[in-house]
């Protein structure tokens, strides 16, 4: 592979956003947001269409759910007495707590996938390659119970941070903010993901916090926007719901890729090609 650009396209012209030398260049806040968004540009047909294979049936389920399943009926009209509301709508909530918990975890099995494969695809695209759906599917498949125990190890970690007065969840999510680039990238295992992202965001704790933070602000005015617009209604809400998804979630996995490269670029001073390496061998 070429490295003589930024993130070393082989062939030209080379991928957004690179640079000159054959070492990956630090990148500052304003970089990091443009160079995922000229990626995005770039690539969106394909990250879209990797989005939208999970996004567009989950999103009608989640709608299904919450407009019908978990929609309580224990209004004046249903409840006569204390024992109707005690019968009726103890039931109603039981129910929905079923529900809820298995479509939680059903929903962050296959949030994980859509993650797993957008992260690959993203990072592949970052060095100027073709995005693969169906190969970034098969790799994230092929890993996604990990994903999953992942997702839930984070999950738990920050929780556990965030009970003990808030601030340390926030410190601890900061620091594992790329602990997925580094599971799907370098092919570590879940707890090595979490050391090394620990690792990566030592010495850049403030400048990670920044660059999550505005990407996520940006994708929830998109999504908050987006959503509104749906209003209440149970297509309204299915539709708009998975547009947004699609159209932030790609530009969402490529700030945490580019971050995660630009952070092993302030390491290890990385290259394109040692980008490459560690793709192919995962």
């Amino acid at each position: 592979m070429d490295d003589s650009g930024g993130f070393g396209a082989p062939p030209p012209p080379p991928p957004p956003g690179a640079g000159g030398g054959g070492s990956i260049p630090q990148r500052g806040l304003g970089d990091i947001l443009s160079v995922a968004f000229e990626v995005y540009k770039a690539n969106a047909a394909k990250l879209i269409q990797i989005v939208a294979i999970v996004v567009i049936p989950l999103t009608f389920i989640m709608a299904l759910l919450t407009q019908v399943a978990f929609k309580q009926h224990c209004d004046a009209q249903h409840v006569q007495s204390l024992s109707d509301l005690t019968k009726n709508c103890t039931t109603s909530f039981g129910r929905s707590l079923l529900i809820g918990a298995l479509t939680s975890f059903i929903a962050i099995a296959i949030q994980q996938l859509l993650l797993g494969a957008l992260t690959r695809g993203a990072a592949g695209a970052l060095i100027g390659r073709d995005v693969d759906v169906s190969a970034s599917y098969g790799y994230a498949f092929s890993r996604l119970g990990p994903l999953i125990g992942l997702a839930l190890l984070v999950a738990l970690v920050v929780g556990i941070g965030f009970i003990l007065l808030v601030i340390p969840g926030i410190i601890v999510l900061v620091f594992l903010a790329v602990s997925v680039p580094a599971f799907i990238i370098e092919g570590l295992g879940v707890t090595d993901s979490m050391s090394r992202s620990w690792k990566l965001v030592s010495g850049s704790w403030w400048h990670t916090l920044a660059v999550i933070l505005v990407a996520a602000i940006i994708a929830g005015v998109i999504n908050g926007i987006l959503t509104a617009i749906g209003g209440h209604t149970f297509f309204g809400v299915w539709i708009l719901s998975a547009i947004a998804q699609i159209v932030t979630a790609p530009f969402v996995a490529l700030v945490s890729v580019v971050l995660y490269v630009d952070l092993r670029a302030r390491h290890e001073s990385l290259n394109a090609t040692t980008l490459a390496m560690d793709l192919d061998r995962t």
